[in-house]
């Protein structure tokens, strides 16, 4: 069990194992791909613009399944649609391994997209809730775990195909589906109302809201970030590979003080160190954007997204109204690609308007906008304080 919250520190169960495979198997599923497309392309004499389409429809069946699966989660179990969810995204994976062309593998990756849905929609609900004492912990070690994910993706895909072709990039999937599933039987239920009733409550709660909008604001600055420091440093001679390696310290840091961050808010509050965390990501972009030097971006960034990351989540749900915490984790999913979604366009929206000015116009233009939804992640959840909520729970 984990241990209490007077305890020196928190001990991994195998709860929580079964929560991190899991998450980290959809992660790794999904940045791994990216590697086997153009052996796709090859084995199925496509070219770049067909074979991207098993990345795309994997993202359509999850950002569509989030909702209706966190409503079925809350009317049948949570545990049971995780559990289900893991044993459909293997299945799907061995018969992706088994694809006799493109429209097959396409429908397939669209179904894995829904099965995983199922599990990255309810993994941080059913975190919090397995880990009362030390949600903001569990939520960090979650989000090192999704950090982990997307930088062994990339190496591992790469691996994967060199050795093993293209099919094994599925089959990879299969064992560690089988563990997340056997070790999940003891995770905490969330049993509540349905889709409808819980979204109704939900919008009744302002409170709930504010945190799910600065969640938006967060990965709107963080994918935001993502997309600039590859134009810009190809801009300015550095090579591709470089590129990566450089945008590896962020995913790092993330990864290595996420726990210790979301520990830190489960002992002085969420708000605290998730407006310390978006304070830190805006003074990282304004500088990076001012200096025009990436290393103050690419470390404060890292620093930002671990402060803010798990304890907005935990803030996200503990404010959620009584019995929708599946809806509540699912909205949380569907916060998160929202936000994905909205930085990308701004970062490259921005960047196409600007880069006729050169470079270091565009990088600093968008940085100075990107630095301001970091601000305004932080006056969202100074709002919060002042905003009542129905059915509040004490952090």
């Amino acid at each position: 069990m984990i241990a209490s919250s007077n305890s020196s520190a928190p001990r991994i169960d195998l709860r929580l194992a079964a929560l991190l495979i899991g998450i980290t198997l959809s992660t790794v599923d999904s940045s791994a791909l990216n590697l086997a497309l153009p052996s796709l392309a090859a084995h199925f004499h496509s070219h770049a613009g067909d074979v991207q389409w098993a990345s795309t429809l994997y993202l359509v069946g999850s950002a569509l399944a989030f909702l209706p699966l966190s409503g079925l989660a809350g009317r049948a179990g949570t545990v049971r649609v995780y559990r289900a969810s893991l044993i459909c995204f293997s299945m799907i994976s061995f018969f992706l391994a088994l694809s006799p062309n493109l429209a097959v593998l396409y429908l397939l990756r669209f179904l894995q997209g829904v099965a995983g849905a199922g599990i990255v929609g309810l993994v941080p609900g059913m975190t919090a809730a397995t880990f009362p004492e030390r949600r903001g912990w569990a939520l960090g070690m979650v989000a090192g775990a999704v950090a982990a994910g997307t930088m062994m993706g990339p190496p591992l895909g790469g691996f994967m195909v060199d050795w093993f072709g293209w099919r094994s990039i599925f089959f990879i999937n299969l064992p560690f589906g089988l563990a997340a599933f056997l070790l999940s039987g003891r995770l905490t239920e969330l049993h509540g109302v349905g889709l409808r009733e819980g979204l109704r409550r939900a919008i009744r709660a302002p409170r709930f809201l504010l945190a799910l909008l600065a969640t938006v604001c967060f990965f709107a600055q963080s994918f935001g970030s993502n997309l600039l420091w590859p134009f810009y440093l190809e801009a300015g001679g550095m090579t591709p590979s470089r590129v990566g390696l450089a945008m590896l310290l962020p995913p790092v840091l993330l990864m290595i003080l996420g726990p210790l961050a979301g520990r830190l808010s489960d002992r002085v509050g969420y708000e605290r160190v998730s407006w310390l965390g978006s304070a830190v990501l805006s003074l990282a972009s304004w500088t990076q954007g001012i200096t025009g030097r990436v290393v103050p971006g690419l470390a404060g960034i890292g620093i930002g997204r671990a402060l803010f990351q798990a304890a907005n989540n935990a803030a996200v749900l503990s404010q959620a109204p009584p019995e929708t915490e599946a809806v509540a984790s699912g909205l949380l999913s569907m916060a998160r690609v929202a936000g994905q979604g909205l930085g990308s366009l701004l970062a490259g929206s921005m960047w196409g308007a600007f880069e006729h000015h050169g470079a270091r116009h565009a990088f600093l233009v968008s940085n100075l906008v990107l630095g301001a939804i970091a601000v305004l992640a932080g006056v969202l959840i100074l709002s919060r304080r002042r905003v009542g909520t129905i059915g509040r729970r004490p952090e």
